[in-house]
């Protein structure tokens, strides 16, 4: 610190205070800006110093004042407090000791001075207030004057110090230089920057070589360049900052480099920074292409085809992209024939090979030189050469020739089967055209390659060994001879292949085929395809039917005599059936006959199989040839039975039971019918149906066709689908005759469901002062099963604090267990899991919110948790059900109010609010809702705290629904030849009431003429006499449905059975009465589901052709079939949701048999559920108002979705996707809950996302906002913010003011709204006479 001060010259001064300045008067020591007292002095003080400060200035500006100079410094960085210097050494020596202090002034009003140092008023010493930064601001000055009016002009410098290191703009910079840039190139760079002055700032720049690269011998690539300190050309001494090139760079070599240049300051020591310079070495086209090799030599053959490759040639250039992009291409050459070497060859520009262009003939040309150049791709190319000598190589281009000559009768090719071994055939020559083998090798060392010909082999292929070759002598001369013997029937025609094959290299050959047939002899017997034939006929045969065809074969030559048979039949003994009637000659005699040339074998009279069950006969098959030969073959043949009986059931009615869940294929019960028949006629192929009178499938069961076993075909849910199945059974056997019998399915239960909580949430209050043992709420869960799988246990999951409450497990009441006095006014959450006798625990736990409330004032409780009351559903309105009552505390006298929180969605009870009487208010129904679950809540006058109750509602059943029968009237066809037992019909009725009143016994009531009966548990209708002439064509029952109720009530069904005629058996049959496929709602069009496929009965033809179609309607508009091979085909696009089954019927006939009758069969299609469409809500937005309360409000509305799909599809479940702390939702019902009490001074509107998602798989959800407003009530007082509650307001007044002058304004607020806010003022006046205006809050003196 230097201060130094001097006088502003002898004698000298200058005239008043310095101008521009503010001047700041003596204080106390630490009164901000030297202002005596501080910020605490009153205005009348601040008036008194501004007058004061005007009088000293006036006195000042009438004299000379005293002006002095004042040198201070002080390093920046210095900690606070530092000293600096003091003012009082800028005065002379005999003004130093004099007193007073000083008044100081700044530049300006905004100046850091007095910010930046401490100036003690009364001492002039001067200290630093903080930590200076001379790059922020390095000079400060002021003025100070004493009392006397001496005056100091103080300056302070601050001095620099090392602080900062040099910096560069960026840390890293990217340059891009050419390969071909000259040594001197200098690249400008940024320099770098330092805030420090002087020596302290940039002094020069480095080239840092990195420690781990090592020296380059030749020398570094670039150095630095930058000016010098103290240089006037530039805006910065070191500026400008040049990078030099100080040698060639060579992208080959080295594609990039990597500077660090270092800027480094005069301090010690000193600091640096750093600058990461990444150079990259850009590509010129410097290097030419240089093929791989100095010459190419090649060798292709003579018979290679244009682009044929004959080698590759390739360059290599090491420059970059398109200047290391190699062409290639053929040099034009001077030709000494009509054309050039290039004009046969071409080399590919990109890959450097050479193929042939045109055709090569070695004998007119053998060698070709070409000059291949490659060329690069740069903007001034380099050019390379290389020398290719191609060398065209001979082949063998003349294959051998063969001429033959056939020495059999007559030239032909043909020799007998009873030819001798070594009998000449034909006499061979062979023939090249090539010259002399003999040929010296080529320059490329390829042996034997010359014009081929000369010696040549003749070889034999095929015939097995039957000939062969032999030499005739002469070259080139053989003869084809017999080699073994021959069989025209094991083999009649040899084909055989001459092959001629000669010496060159490669050696050509040709073949010549040669096809040799072998003359027949009569030297084969007939042979018929099988020694014995079984056949049958039906007893109904015609004279004349064809019965079996029988076929001998003779394997002599076809159409000659040796081959051409004739058949006849020889009748073996007569067996006639010994239980029969004795049969006369006639009836035993010959009964078939055979045609002699085509070998079918007929009847020629009636057969009977009584007397004749089976027939055999022997059949002669003898050719033409001489000697002529024979053969025999056994034929049996069967008469079959005519269908002449129906199958039988060994019972008409089954009963099973089975279990829910049972799985898919689980086989529970065998059904049984025989037919006396034999044959098809006696096979007997059962199907199933959904109801006695139904041709729709069971889609829960299925039968096997052939041995009767009903299997379960889905899963099964008792609580879900029917607890009782009705089926009808048919038996039909093969020609077309059929029974039914009935089963009836009893479903027994498993325990396939959780418990589940209705509700799943309850909300109540009770008060702190609670005692043990106090039942506090009831939990219910219910179980869908029955028996103990049914029954419920309850258990409390253990958490904070349940431990104060426990539950009955059986009634699912929770108890307090200890005293709740310890805690203050919170909320509870308890969980509650409910647990069936299988074991079973609920899904979804039930959720208790107990708000506990301390006051002194316990909340009313019920006198029980739970109520049962029970109600006849005809009741009429405004009956009352039942009354629940809770007592207040003793030492309350309010009165207690009653609700329904929940559990009434559709408004049918009402409860006296203070009565506690429970009503209906609307008609009740037992077969809609026969249970009704309540939760009533009792408040004690306006208190916060609550309690609840259970209400358990039964609706008692009443005989109000009739008995109903799907239909007022029915028909049902039966053939003639029903016996007597068989169950014709099921009649079921439905009654909704329960018990007795829902159980039906059924009668006839009428019926002409009688001869059916009913059982009266099942409504099973039964023949009871045979159906003889006697009894007409159509006969009709009244059956009757009577339930057990008191007075019971009754519906009549009229019934039409119908008796059919016997008519004549069709010719076809289907091989299913009923056909039924399942197929999704998503199946493309022309996708085919189903083949129906029909056979012929009776002596039809197998091969007849068969066309099928479909009855036109409605449903079968939606499918098309295939004529010819009955594949049923979707032709519209289906829809679960608008149609599930579809029902129509197909036909099928034979077209050439224009006297047959068409057939029939019925087609079901189910249609399978997808999960094709999304849940909607029947609201876009939903809007909800509730009212403010200090309890939960419960239900306050319930949001509803729809989705068209059916089962898990369709399923629904609900969510809240926001603002879970005030509201919740019942995921099954919809229900929108406020389980929290709403306050709408904090929060007047609510907006919640709720979810809607089913359960198909993958799922489909929708999304909907609903937005509740929370309305005001008047529950809060009015309040003066001006003074806390129960104080004063203190407001002081000058005696002897007017009357009517105002005094003060007071205010108060109201957190409320509407009217529930607007505020009146009154006041009580004392013995000041004060007036309140009721309106305008002003407080006035009277």
């Amino acid at each position: 610190i230097s201060p130094s001060g001097r006088r502003m010259g002898k004698g000298h001064q200058q005239r008043g205070a310095p101008t521009g300045k503010r001047l700041l008067f003596p204080g106390r020591r630490g009164s901000p800006r030297g202002l005596p007292g501080g910020g605490g002095a009153t205005g009348a003080q601040r008036f008194l110093l501004g007058l004061f400060m005007h009088a000293w200035l006036w006195v000042a500006s009438g004299s000379y004042a005293q002006v002095f100079n004042l040198s201070l410094s002080v390093d920046e960085g210095l900690p606070p407090d530092t000293l600096v210097g003091d003012i009082r050494a800028g005065l002379p020596a005999a003004q130093q000791q004099e007193g007073g202090g000083f008044f100081l002034s700044e530049d300006s009003d905004d100046s850091p001075l007095l910010d930046d140092f401490h100036v003690h008023p009364d001492t002039g010493i001067i200290r630093t207030a903080r930590c200076l930064d001379r790059e922020r601001r390095d000079h400060y000055s002021f003025v100070a004057a004493t009392l006397l009016g001496a005056v100091v002009q103080v300056e302070i410098r601050v001095n620099d110090v090392n602080d900062h290191s040099p910096s560069f703009p960026r840390d890293s910079l990217k340059l891009d230089v050419s390969e071909l840039s000259p040594p001197g190139t200098a690249f400008r760079l940024p320099g770098a920057h330092d805030p420090d002055a002087g020596l302290f700032s940039t002094q020069g720049y480095t080239l840092v070589q990195p420690s781990d690269l090592p020296e380059d011998p030749a020398g570094p690539f670039f150095q630095l360049r930058y000016g010098t300190p103290g240089s006037p050309q530039a805006s910065s001494p070191l500026e400008p900052l040049d990078l030099v090139l100080l040698r060639r760079l060579d992208r080959e070599a080295a594609a990039a480099h990597e500077l660090h240049i270092e800027a480094w300051d005069g301090g010690r020591p000193r600091r640096t920074g750093h600058l990461r310079v990444e150079l990259r070495v850009l590509d010129e086209n410097d290097n030419p292409p240089v093929f791989e090799q100095g010459e190419y030599r090649a060798a292709v053959r003579e018979d290679a085809r244009p682009g044929a490759e004959v080698c590759r040639v390739r360059a290599t250039d090491r420059d970059l992209g398109p200047n290391g992009h190699v062409r290639y291409s053929l040099r034009a050459r001077q030709a000494l024939g009509p054309l050039g070497d290039a004009a046969y060859f071409t080399v590919e520009e990109l890959s450097g090979v050479v193929r042939v262009q045109r055709p090569l003939d070695r004998e007119e040309q053998a060698w070709h030189q070409l000059v291949v150049e490659a060329r690069d791709g740069g903007a001034e190319p380099e050019v390379a050469t290389v020398r290719v000598s191609i060398a065209v190589l001979d082949v063998n281009d003349n294959p051998p020739a063969i001429h033959l000559l056939f020495l059999t009768e007559g030239g032909a090719a043909r020799v007998s089967e009873g030819a001798a071994l070594g009998d000449y055939v034909a006499r061979v020559s062979v023939s090249d055209a090539d010259g002399d083998p003999e040929q010296e090798e080529e320059a490329f060392g390829e042996p034997g390659v010359g014009l081929g010909g000369g010696s040549i082999s003749l070889s034999l292929e095929g015939g097995d060994g039957a000939f062969a070759l032999r030499s005739g002598g002469s070259p080139g001369v053989f003869f084809l001879c017999v080699e073994g013997p021959l069989d025209r029937e094991s083999r009649d025609l040899y084909d055989l292949r001459l092959v001629a094959t000669d010496a060159g290299s490669p050696p050509l050959s040709t073949e010549e085929t040669l096809l040799l047939r072998v003359a027949d002899l009569n030297d084969q017997p007939p042979l018929f395809s099988r020694e014995h034939y079984l056949a049958s006929v039906s007893e109904a045969a015609a004279p004349g039917t064809a019965v079996v065809w029988v076929s001998a074969s003779d394997a002599d030559e076809a159409g000659t005599d040796h081959a051409r048979l004739r058949y006849s039949l020889v009748h073996l003994p007569v067996r006639c059936n010994p239980e029969g009637v004795w049969p006369s000659a006639a009836e035993c005699g010959p009964s078939f006959t055979i045609d002699p040339e085509t070998g079918v074998i007929s009847t020629v009279r009636s057969l009977d199989r009584e007397v004749q069950e089976a027939v055999e006969l022997r059949v002669v098959a003898q050719d033409l040839g001489e000697p002529p030969l024979t053969a025999t073959c056994l034929v049996s043949i069967t008469v079959d039975d005519v269908n002449d009986n129906e199958p039988i059931f060994r019972r008409q009615v089954y009963n099973a039971t089975l279990a829910e869940h049972a799985p898919v294929g689980h086989c529970f019960l065998q059904v049984k019918a025989s037919d006396a028949d034999a044959g098809l006629y006696g096979f007997v192929e059962y199907s199933l149906y959904d109801g006695f009178q139904s041709y729709d499938a069971s889609p829960a069961f299925q039968i096997h066709p052939h041995d009767g076993r009903i299997c379960v075909s889905q899963d099964i849910d008792r609580e879900r689908d029917p607890a009782t199945y009705d089926l009808l059974v048919k038996a039909k056997d093969g020609g077309g005759l059929s029974a039914q019998a009935f089963v009836r399915v009893e479903m027994e239960d498993v325990n396939d469901n959780e418990p589940v909580f209705n509700p799943s949430t309850y909300v109540m209050s009770i008060s702190g002062q609670t005692q043990p043992g106090t039942e506090i709420i009831n939990v219910l869960a219910t179980d869908r099963d029955s028996g103990i799988y049914g029954t419920v246990a309850y258990e409390l999951i253990p958490g904070d604090l349940s431990s104060l409450f426990t539950i009955d497990s059986t009634s699912g009441i929770i108890y307090l267990t200890s005293t709740l006095s310890h805690l203050e006014s919170t909320t509870l959450l308890l969980m509650v899991c409910a647990r069936d006798g299988g074991g079973l625990t609920s899904v979804v736990n039930a959720d208790i919110t107990i708000h506990i409330l301390q006051t002194t004032l316990a909340p009313a409780e019920f006198e029980r948790p739970k109520y049962t009351f029970s109600v006849y559903e005809d009741v009429p309105e405004n009956s009352p059900v039942g009354t629940v009552k809770a007592k207040e505390s003793l030492n309350s006298s309010e009165p207690i109010f009653y609700r329904i929180s929940s559990g009434d969605l559709d408004r049918k009870f009402s409860i006296h609010p203070w009565l506690g009487v429970i009503q209906t208010q609307k008609p009740l129904d037992h077969e809609t809702q026969p249970v009704v679950v309540l939760t009533v809540q009792a408040q004690l006058g306006s208190l916060p705290a609550y309690s609840s109750t259970e209400v358990n509602i039964t609706v008692i059943d009443v005989n109000d629904n009739h008995p109903v029968f799907p239909k007022a009237s029915d028909e049902v066809q039966i053939p003639q030849t029903t016996l007597p037992g068989t169950a014709l019909y099921l009649a079921r009725a439905q009654d909704k009431d329960s018990g007795k009143n829902g159980f039906i016994r059924y009668t006839i009531a009428s019926q002409n003429p009688s001869i059916f009966a009913i059982d009266s548990g099942l409504g099973a209708v039964f023949l009871n006499e045979s159906l003889g002439s006697h009894v007409p064509r159509k006969c009709t029952l009244t059956l009757a449905a009577q339930d057990l109720g008191v007075p019971s009530r009754a519906s009549l069904l009229v019934l039409t059975v119908a008796i059919e005629e016997q008519e004549q058996s069709p010719s076809l049959a289907f091989e299913n009465l009923i056909y039924q496929v399942e197929v999704s709602e998503c199946l493309s069009l022309m996708t085919q589901i189903l083949q129906i496929q029909a056979y012929p009965l009776g002596p039809q033809r197998p091969s007849s052709r068969l066309l099928y179609s479909l009855e036109p309607s409605t449903d079968s508009a939606v499918f098309g079939v295939r004529p010819d091979t009955g594949w049923i085909y979707l032709r519209r696009q289906l829809d679960y949701e608008s149609t599930q089954t579809y029902n129509f019927r197909a036909f099928a006939w034979i077209p050439e048999d224009r006297l047959s009758q068409n057939v029939s069969t019925s087609v079901i299609v189910h249609v399978l559920d997808e999960n094709d469409n999304s849940p909607t809500f029947l609201h876009d937005v939903l809007f909800l108002k509730v009212e403010e309360s200090p309890v939960p409000q419960g239900v306050i509305g319930k949001i509803t979705a729809i989705d068209r799909d059916s089962g898990k599809n369709g399923q629904l479940s609900y969510f809240l996707l926001s603002d879970g702390k005030f509201f919740k939702m019942n995921p099954n019902t919809g229900e929108f809950i406020s389980w929290v009490a709403l306050d709408h001074e904090l929060q007047g509107h609510h907006q919640v996302t709720v979810l809607v998602t089913d359960h198909g798989s993958p799922p489909r959800n929708a999304t909907m906002v609903v937005y509740v407003s929370v309305t005001d009530i008047n529950d809060n007082s009015p309040y003066f913010p001006q003074c806390l509650p129960g104080e004063e307001l203190h407001v002081k007044v000058l005696e002897g003011q007017p009357v009517n002058m105002l005094v003060t304004t007071v205010f108060a607020k109201d957190f409320d709204e509407g009217n529930n806010a607007e505020v009146v003022y009154s006041g009580k006046s004392s013995f000041l006479f004060v007036f309140i205006s009721p309106r305008t809050d002003k407080i006035s003196v009277l």
